[in-house]
């Protein structure tokens, strides 16, 4: 019995076939890339464009010449930018953009190469082709840079004003910044192609939409000047009208809502005339000055109302949201004193002449006038434990404006005249006063060279910014003070007054007699000035003298003055 032999499987076939695919595909992507080296030719793809101009079929020379001339303009013209509602331009020249024409023609697939995206251009026909643009990029970025100062806006918020009691509202403004490497990168995308570029921006939204000012102009707003709001303080009651309150509104962002508000501070500043209609009034201080009689008096002092900013605040405010007829309500108002009262006054004791002295003068209008003028300012000065009386200060500045006449003054050691001239003997006479009631010196200059009308030494010039003649009530009392004149006729001298009114301190106040020494001689002058006044010659001296305090007999203290009088030169004019 024979065995049979196992069977033997058939031998496997490769397969080949997708090798011959692969090798059919390479042929044909040979052939097309052998077809699309040799189309290239020398012609540009057929449907080629760069910026808007047709150029297939034409030669690399026919191309850039068609270029040069299609964009030659387009690099000249100022390029527009916008960002927002807002317009500027750049200039290529000056931010460094130029097309590069060769390269642009190059880019179109003209010609033959073996580069892959050349073949494949030119197997689709070619299409459109940006320019190739050069750009100096520090350049172009300070022309941006400047641009965008022309472009960016700032966010403005919505706002409402009164125009007297109308609200008016005033539109919001969006804010515009713009992304300034974003837009030289879009610049350089557009040149060539587009005259107008948007520029890349940040939009920043106010704070106060234009919806929000409008919904406050037709509420808050308009209610809160409806109409006049009366308060009633329970001693009389008074109105704020709706001008006042206007005037005092403010609008603000508040928690993030717009807001309208009173300035209660300026409110009861800009009704303190319809405050001031109460029953009472304002406290009014006690006053102390000369009655007709020419002795001191005393007005005395009145309590009055005050109503503060928090109170006008916490009535007003509940009223303002309420319809015009409506706005009525309580105030709460306290009874204010006066800073300086009756009592105060009275314990100042200003009851009886502590000093006093008198100088005359010759006759002349302009010393009836200025030294009028000067007493008149004088007259009535009231000065408090601690206060400095400045004649300056009082007088102010002598002017033709402020009623004074042209006089005769010392300067450069001479007489010329000057408006206000004068004016010093008024100094002289209150430092005499002052000097006799026992106050203190601050400051006094006797003039240049004496005038034999004053006591020698005991004088005093004033000339407005640089001299002046001052004291200070150094007693426990009040001093008020009282000048007059007499004026001068022709037939006569006149002469000015000043007392001062307090309490003594001092039983007596001397002064020694002056002691004059060191006379110096006047010289003689010629002058050819046209406003040269004759002057007669003085000696000139050191003088010295003692004020002396006296209290029970004795003298207490002492104060020790002394002055150098410059001579008087003889002055002739030629």
């Amino acid at each position: 019995m024979s065995v049979a032999e196992p069977l033997k499987p058939a031998p496997r076939r490769r397969r080949r076939w997708p090798y011959v695919v692969g090798g059919v595909v390479l042929v044909v992507l040979a052939g097309l890339y052998v077809a699309g080296w040799v189309l290239a030719g020398d012609s540009v793809p057929r449907r080629t464009t760069v910026a808007g101009v047709t150029l297939g079929g034409m030669s690399r020379a026919e191309a850039t010449t068609a270029l040069t001339t299609a964009l030659g303009a387009a690099q000249t013209t100022p390029l527009t930018l916008t960002a927002g509602d807002r317009t500027t331009t750049i200039d290529p020249a000056t931010a460094g953009l130029t097309v590069d024409i060769p390269a642009t023609v190059s880019a179109t697939g003209v010609g033959r190469s073996w580069s892959p995206v050349h073949i494949w251009r030119v197997l689709l026909g070619g299409g459109d082709v940006a320019p190739v643009v050069e750009a100096d990029r520090t350049a172009l970025g300070q022309a941006v840079a400047t641009a965008a100062q022309a472009l960016d806006t700032p966010p403005v918020d919505a706002a409402v004003t009164y125009q007297g009691t109308t609200p008016v509202r005033t539109a919001a403004v969006t804010g515009v910044s713009v992304d300034q490497a974003a837009t030289a990168d879009a610049i350089v995308a557009a040149f060539g192609t587009s005259a107008t570029v948007s520029a890349p921006s940040t939009i920043t939204q106010p704070q106060v939409t234009t919806a929000q000012a409008d919904a406050m102009v037709s509420g808050w707003a308009t209610t809160a000047v409806s109409g006049p709001v009366t308060l009633d303080s329970g001693k009389g009651a008074f109105t704020i009208n709706p001008a006042d309150i206007a005037a005092s509104a403010t609008f603000s962002v508040v928690n993030g809502t717009y807001t309208g508000a009173v300035d209660y501070t300026k409110l009861l500043a800009t009704a303190t005339s319809a405050v001031s209609s109460l029953q009472l009034g304002g406290a009014v201080d006690a006053k102390i000055a000369l009655d007709s009689t020419g002795k001191p008096a005393i007005t005395p002092s009145k309590d009055g109302l005050t109503i503060t900013a928090e109170k006008l605040a916490a009535a007003v405010d509940p009223l303002l949201t309420k319809p015009a007829d409506q706005k009525k309500g309580p105030v709460e108002a306290t009874v204010a004193k006066a800073a300086f009262t009756t009592e105060q006054a009275q314990a100042l004791g200003v009851k009886e002449v502590v000093g006093e002295f008198t100088t005359y003068y010759p006759h002349a209008d302009y010393r009836n006038n200025n030294l009028g003028k000067a007493a008149a300012g004088i007259n009535n000065t009231f000065l408090k434990p601690g206060d400095i009386f400045s004649l300056n200060g009082i007088l102010g500045e002598r002017t033709a404006a402020n009623g004074y006449v042209d006089g005769y003054v010392i300067k450069g050691g001479a007489l010329v005249k000057e408006v206000g001239g004068g004016v010093s003997q008024s100094a002289t006479t209150t430092y005499n006063a002052m000097f006799f009631a026992g106050l203190k010196d601050v400051e006094h200059h006797p003039h240049t060279f004496y005038i034999d009308r004053y006591p020698a030494g005991r004088e005093a010039t004033v000339y407005y910014g640089s001299l002046d003649m001052r004291f200070a009530n150094d007693t426990q009392y009040g001093v008020l003070v009282q000048a007059y004149i007499v004026k001068s006729t022709p037939s006569s001298k006149g002469s000015i007054t000043v007392k001062m009114w307090s309490t003594k301190v001092w039983d007596q106040i001397k002064s020694t007699d002056p002691v004059k020494s060191n006379f110096t001689q006047p010289a003689t002058r010629v002058s050819t000035d046209p406003k040269c006044e004759p002057q007669s010659p003085n000696q000139g001296f050191d003088v010295s003298y003692t004020r002396q305090f006296i209290r029970g007999g004795k003298v207490a203290k002492e104060e020790k003055f002394f002055w150098r009088y410059s001579p008087e030169d003889k002055i002739t004019c030629a």
